[in-house]
């Protein structure tokens, strides 16, 4: 693929879940985790599937709509795991912020650190990172994944000064007790720039799409959290930040 080139999902040019404001929300496909709660499994894998399109149309496209992104708005950047493209993401930050006067959030996982993550990040004006568990052992059983990679990415945020929103999604009998949010809370308590701590609750909305990819659905049965524990979980842990 040519260093132009992105491999996206999908595009939504008016996001207000993605970040600060109105958002223009590019969607990357690939992934190396493979978490039991994804509701995009359609975003884990590259190659034939999505839309290849050039940092220059995103871009154009972006900019017919750069009075809608006044007031802290601007683009983010999710997946599946945008930090796979970061080096091509960085042309586009540095556009979006020197051209239109916009900002730049990346919305990660962390499943990698790109060697190009300093460069990457000055360019950055929010990280949104989505903590999943609090040790490394229900990282590797519910995500194929690593609680480190996500202290590296928060530790490397903090060394370079960059506004950090961290987000849980809190599976009923996986991480749903007042005691699996004192152990988020012992992590998010020493980072002080994170500036947001959200638990999101777990919902089955993307199941369909597993039985169209002919994937096996991890949490078939499990109940959607209750918005009464969800709310109550976030008061818990709101009263406990530092």
């Amino acid at each position: 693929m040519s260093n132009n080139n992105l491999n996206v999902h999908s595009i939504e040019s008016f996001a207000t879940l993605e970040g600060v404001g109105i958002r223009f929300a590019l969607f990357l496909q690939g992934c190396p985790y493979r978490c039991v709660y994804c509701h995009n499994p359609d975003t884990w894998y590259g190659g034939g599937r999505g839309s290849i399109v050039t940092i220059d149309e995103v871009f154009t496209k972006m900019s017919h709509y750069k009075g809608f992104y006044k007031n802290g708005g601007g683009l983010t950047v999710t997946g599946g795991e945008p930090l796979l493209h970061a080096s091509k993401i960085i042309e586009l930050f540095r556009r979006v912020r020197e051209e239109l006067g916009l900002t730049n959030t990346i919305d990660t996982s962390c499943a990698v650190m790109p060697d190009c993550i300093d460069e990457l990040l000055a360019y950055t004006d929010l990280v949104i990172i989505d903590l999943k568990f609090h040790n490394n052992a229900d990282y590797d059983k519910f995500a194929k994944g690593s609680l480190d990679n996500t202290i590296a990415m928060l530790d490397k945020t903090l060394e370079k000064g960059v506004n950090v929103w961290v987000r849980t999604v809190v599976v009923p009998d996986i991480n749903d007790t007042t005691d699996d949010m004192d152990k988020y809370i012992n992590i998010i308590n020493k980072y002080p720039h994170i500036s947001k701590y959200e638990l999101l609750g777990y919902h089955s909305m993307g199941e369909f799409k597993y039985a169209e990819l002919g994937i096996k659905y991890a949490l078939e049965g499990v109940e959607q959290l209750q918005p009464s524990k969800l709310k109550a979980l976030q008061q818990y842990v709101n009263e406990r930040r530092i």
